[in-house]
């Protein structure tokens, strides 16, 4: 914020806060404050335009500091020892006065507190905007010390001033500059008596000025010897060394003319790559476009709020797309993993040949032998293959030993083959989200992304609701039947269509309420199996049912089919199937 929109800034609080009532601070964040002002009775009678309460903010951030008048009240309160101590100080108390410090960006606030306070001597609000050493300080006017501020500056951090209760306030360093009000042509041509103009030495010179309203002035001057960069900006470098003096008077007298009529038109002036915030047009902004404003508050407003919501988008971006870059990390290290416990679990076919093997030829196994050697008729040249013996068992017993092996392992590699499956639908949602955050064209997209994900357990959300019962809930709603296949169920439709774009395969069973609105069901089949056990797809069928419009009736007629059968139609949920069958159950609540 610069001098000049302060100055105009100000001109409206006189017109709308001066003779107002502070009736809350609240503070919004770190830097950030809201009074809560009222006008008083007399205003109100006398001033039918004016609004019954405004709610004033003062920010003093390293970046973004700034003063303007919110167009509702603020959400949320942070407790704050600062806005606490303003609120006990000036509750209740009247605005006599709002003035600029000079041309500074300085804006002081003077308040006649209540007068049933301990302390009833008038105070001055100070708001200092001056980027990384903005602050807003309270200060007693009968002592001119220092009784709170927003931000605590000792010797070890300031060589030129503290800031500290109890001592005296100090106005930061002024600088020796021409006030451009009271500027005429003769000082005009003192300041540049050594030197031809340029938009550097303006603001070196003339106070409240600018660097967009002094590229303005010495554009206008002579802009032919100009040439505007790809910002649309002038170049400090591209000022003609001998711009005409008295020209260039001309063009400040006209600036000057329109920022200080009361005919100027707030704006914001945006082009490719910039926005500022103004009263008057600005030529030098070739093909600039201008969105206007009733009061300099609401465009003021409307410019930190643009880049408000443009800053937390993009903290929003950043979080979710690490976060989904971690979790896919984590997903594809258990992947990894479970490759290799596959590449174990494949032995089991080994076991198999080898018990069946020894099996064929018991009759040649003598009792204590380590070894044997026997015809494998597995291998297309019957070759001779060699078995090890446990030399304490009987040739019977080492054989079922193998049978044995076998069986676990094939267990354990259908096992792994479900959690396999699981973790590949895992990356197709976070790659289905990674999309829609890519793609996300506000705030509220974002936020409803990452309402998604804390209900999948992926991510905190401190400032949502609370649901336990989806918490770890990582992908769908999962149950594991009696026959160990992994059941899916949608939640919602968004879940829904997830499931029908992204996760199912075409061996996997598809279920659905036949002509009844309801979540869509997945029987995982990663190991490809020509048939679903009954006992499974009894358990989907009414899991199905029960998460469908009919969970009430005692039998819902369920339709199943493989997933190569169903084609996703437009429409969220909707889908065309066939080669169905169908099964009658009555709803299954697990």
């Amino acid at each position: 914020m610069d001098s000049l929109i302060l100055r105009q800034l100000i001109v409206e609080y006189q017109h709308l806060l001066r003779n107002g009532v502070i009736r809350h601070v609240q503070q919004l964040d770190a830097h950030t404050i809201a009074l809560k002002i009222s006008p008083d009775m007399q205003t109100l009678a006398n001033n039918t335009d004016v609004r019954s309460t405004v709610y004033l903010l003062i920010s003093s951030h390293a970046v973004h500091a700034r003063t303007h008048l919110l167009p509702d009240q603020p959400k949320g309160q942070k407790q704050s020892h600062f806005a606490e101590f303003l609120f006990r100080h000036l509750a209740r108390s009247v605005i006599t006065d709002i003035q600029q410090i000079g041309w500074d960006r300085i804006m002081q606030i003077t308040v006649q507190p209540y007068a049933e306070l301990l302390e009833p001597g008038p105070k001055s609000l100070m708001v200092e905007l001056m980027g990384k050493h903005s602050n807003i300080i309270l200060v007693d006017q009968s002592t001119g010390k220092i009784l709170e501020s927003i931000k605590h500056i000792d010797d070890s951090m300031s060589r030129v001033r503290t800031v500290e209760p109890g001592e005296p306030y100090q106005l930061p360093p002024q600088f020796d500059k021409t006030d451009p009000l009271e500027l005429d042509v003769e000082g005009w041509f003192e300041i540049f008596i050594d030197t031809s103009p340029s938009w550097r030495k303006l603001m070196q010179a003339i106070d409240g000025i600018s660097p967009a309203i002094a590229k303005e002035i010495i554009y206008r001057a002579n802009c032919e010897s100009f040439s505007l960069g790809t910002t649309g900006a002038l170049d400090s470098q591209s000022a003609s060394n001998s711009l005409d003096l008295e020209q260039a008077w001309l063009a400040f007298d006209q600036v000057r003319a329109e920022w200080t009529s009361e005919a100027g038109q707030p704006q914001i002036v945006t082009d490719d790559q910039q926005s500022l915030v103004s009263t008057i047009a600005l030529q030098q902004l070739a093909g600039a476009t201008s969105q206007y404003f009733e009061t300099v508050s609401d465009a003021v407003y409307a410019y930190y709020h643009a880049i408000e919501q443009k800053e937390i988008m993009q903290r929003q971006f950043q979080a979710l797309r690490q976060m989904l870059k971690r979790r896919q990390q984590t997903v594809e290290r258990k992947l990894n993993q479970l490759w290799d416990d596959l590449e174990t679990a494949d032995k089991a076919e080994v076991f198999r040949q080898q018990g069946e093997l020894l099996t064929a030829n018991l009759h040649r196994i003598k009792p204590g032998q380590v070894e044997v050697e026997v015809m494998d008729y597995y291998d297309s040249d019957l070759k001779m293959r060699k078995l090890r013996l446990d030399p304490g068992m009987s040739p019977s017993q080492n054989a079922q030993q193998l049978f044995k092996q076998y069986t676990k392992a094939k267990r354990g590699w259908s096992v792994i083959q479900q959690l396999v499956s699981d973790n590949e639908a895992e990356l197709e949602v976070i790659d289905h989200y990674r999309i829609q955050v890519e793609t996300a064209d506000t705030v509220e997209d974002l936020l409803s992304i990452r309402s998604q994900l804390a209900g999948k357990g992926w991510i905190s959300d401190k400032s949502g609701p609370k649901n336990r019962n989806n918490q770890g809930e990582t992908t769908f709603r999962r149950y594991t039947s009696p026959d160990g296949f992994q059941i899916y169920v949608g939640r919602n439709s968004n879940e829904n269509d997830l499931l029908l774009r992204r996760v199912a395969k075409s061996n996997d069973m598809w279920l659905h309420a036949r002509q009844i609105h309801g979540s869509h069901v997945i029987i995982r089949n990663p190991e490809r199996k020509p048939g679903i056990p009954m006992p499974t797809l009894l358990l989907a069928a009414q899991i199905a049912a029960a998460n469908s419009k009919a969970k009430h009736s005692s039998h819902v007629p369920v339709d199943y089919t493989w997933f190569k059968y169903v084609m996703k139609r437009r429409g969220a949920g909707f889908v065309h199937y066939t080669h169905q069958k169908t099964l009658s159950v009555e709803p299954r609540v697990l």
